[in-house]
């Protein structure tokens, strides 16, 4: 078994195991083994909402127990569930503890529940106490001046708390780091891989003070991104007039307090930012590395952040006025003193929420590019990754999307699994499974999970009058490619106006408006109102299934992160752990692969 226990910090733990393990390989042994498991393989990526009404019986009489309810799920499930509303059966498989649990739910139901939270990955936060303080003192959300303000602009509350939060842990992995390796081993410049909009990379330029690097594909992202680094300087600046004039006494002599005096020490600022428009699909980072400026080995600003300059060719440093002469004498003689690998590029490549590949090109280029030194990434959009391997096994209630086929046969040299170990064992994830993953159940209330069960409850059953009226590529509702239009291309629906789902014949008519099916689906309000009552006693079954499909999400989210965390245990990265980066219930892809040369 490929693991690496992290020698970094001795308090690490190389994963946040469940609480049943005690050893990182006994947890991976078992999460392998509980992968294969039938029932699991089925709710993750064997089984389809869409395709729930379609497989009964196509005349009008009541539907026959042939659908995907009481095809996949054991009898004894189907009758407790049976005695229980819904509330309390969600209760049941999110958060009832086991010894909680009703003593009439079936052994076997109660067994799967344990298994599935056993082989998840645990998510909680702990809120470190922090090494050192900013750089710039924290102004507060709710102010509406100063640089605390102008970092958050733009940013909704969930991006604030992931921003916060991930930039003090970079920060303190840059310490860390340093405080490992020693002065030649600090980080020089951080990379931040899929910047965006730069929120994450101007709040450790501006506050925490790195040289920071965003690689950003897109231009529109990049001029954004300087478009607000513009606005944060100009607030900053602005806030600065505000303090030299607050400091200004009647006789127009400085009056700056002890306390002020001591928040402009604190608040001296030597970070940079820079952009790089690169997309990065290889691993491949040389012409990065090569772009990056070396702002070590600017003299003159290192002597500028020491002293107290004056703007014109004399700074002000310990109390007395140097040429710029001497202050490159003495820069210079720095240099020397510290050795010019002092000045070598040692990176730290960084992402917050990459889609799909782009945490594994990643940590390819972890891996080949020597100037770095350490990643802490965390992906999102499990979705967009691909498969390597192709399909290991024939989903038994899948119709044939061709999404799903396209997806599975593509064998990514790139794509889901990284490690050697997952590779051997033939681990795959179809895209259902990883559009599962993207789930967080536990984050659900009653109000928001019955607004989704009735979206899913409307489209599942659309989906089967589509069958009906002939207008899938097989007019049969058994048929293998149901999901599929009669030109033989997926129907894509998404989301609709909120008012569409407020009845189910909105939902039906506003659904055909975006399809432009008008004139193609000829159905009556009536006709879609008997569909509805019909079907109305099953979206208690469909909920329950879905519900059981996004509690397994746990697992093929944990599947994922080890995959990776493997990967660069395997390629002998010294030190490696995963840990919860920020609140689950705030932001559930919360999970930072570490890795530490």
């Amino acid at each position: 078994m490929a693991s690496c226990q992290p020698q970094f910090q001795s308090q690490r733990q190389p994963l946040p195991l469940p609480p049943q393990f005690t050893t990182v390989d006994d947890y991976i042994t078992s999460l392998l083994v509980f992968s294969r498991n039938s029932l699991f393989q089925t709710l993750c990526g064997g089984v389809h909402i869409l395709d729930f009404f379609t497989r009964d019986s196509p005349d009008s009489s009541s539907p026959q127990p042939q659908d995907l309810y009481h095809t996949i799920l054991p009898t004894e499930w189907i009758s407790y569930f049976s005695t229980r509303v819904l509330e309390d059966i969600l209760e049941l498989i999110l958060r009832t503890e086991p010894s909680d649990i009703d003593p009439n739910c079936p052994e076997s139901l109660t067994s799967f529940i344990a298994d599935v939270r056993s082989h998840s990955l645990r998510r909680e936060f702990v809120k470190k106490e922090r090494v050192r303080k900013a750089v710039r003192k924290s102004m507060g959300a709710g102010r509406k001046d100063g640089e605390e303000w102008a970092l958050n602009a733009g940013m909704k509350p969930k991006k604030i708390h992931e921003v916060e939060n991930f930039s003090e842990f970079i920060d303190d992995l840059v310490v860390d780091i340093a405080q490992q390796s020693g002065k030649n081993g600090k980080i020089t410049h951080i990379l931040d891989f899929g910047s965006g909009q730069a929120y994450l990379s101007r709040t450790l330029a501006k506050k925490y003070n790195h040289h920071v690097v965003g690689i950003e594909s897109r231009t529109a992202n990049i001029a954004g991104a300087r478009e607000m680094d513009v606005r944060f300087d100009n607030l900053a600046k602005k806030r600065e007039r505000k303090k030299k004039k607050k400091g200004k006494g009647q006789d127009g002599t400085e009056k700056i307090l002890a306390k002020e005096k001591e928040e402009e020490e604190e608040e001296v600022v030597g970070g940079s930012l820079q952009y790089i428009e690169k997309r990065i699909e290889d691993g491949n980072l040389g012409e990065v590395v090569s772009a990056i400026r070396d702002m070590g080995v600017s003299v003159e600003k290192e002597v500028m952040e020491a002293g107290a300059c004056n703007g014109d060719d004399s700074c002000t440093a310990g109390g007395s006025e140097e040429t710029s002469g001497i202050r490159v004498a003495k820069a210079l003689d720095r240099v020397l003193e510290n050795g010019v690998e002092s000045y070598d590029k040692r990176l730290l490549l960084i992402s917050l929420h990459s889609c799909g590949n782009l945490v594994h090109h990643a940590l390819k280029a972890f891996i080949a590019t020597p100037e770095v030194k350490a990643i802490a990434l965390i992906g999102c959009c499990y979705n967009l990754m691909t498969e390597k391997l192709g399909p290991t096994y024939k989903p038994p209630y899948r119709t044939k999307h061709p999404r799903l086929v396209a997806t599975s046969t593509f064998t990514d040299p790139h794509g889901f699994p990284l490690s050697n170990l997952f590779t051997t064992e033939n681990i795959s994830l179809n895209i259902t499974a990883r559009m599962m993953a993207c789930q967080a159940p536990q984050n659900w209330t009653k109000e928001t999970s019955a607004a989704f069960f009735t979206r899913h409850f409307f489209r599942a059953l659309l989906q089967r009058i589509f069958a009906d009226k002939g207008l899938l590529s097989d007019s049969s509702p058994s048929s293998e490619s149901g999901e599929m239009g009669s030109g033989g291309q997926p129907i894509i629906i998404g989301s609709l106006r909120k008012k569409c789902y407020e009845s189910f014949p909105s939902y039906v008519f506003g659904a055909m408006d975006k399809l432009g099916w008008d004139g193609k689906v000829h159905v009556t309000k009536e006709e879609v109102c008997r569909y509805e009552d019909r079907f109305a006693e099953r979206k208690k079954d469909l909920s329950v299934m879905w519900c059981l499909m996004a509690f397994c999400a746990g697992v093929v989210e944990s599947l994922v992160v080890v995959d990776r965390y493997i990967y660069l245990c395997e390629e002998g990265v010294q030190d490696v752990w995963v840990e919860a980066a920020f609140e689950y219930a705030e932001s559930p892809r919360n999970l930072v692969v570490v890795g530490v040369r």
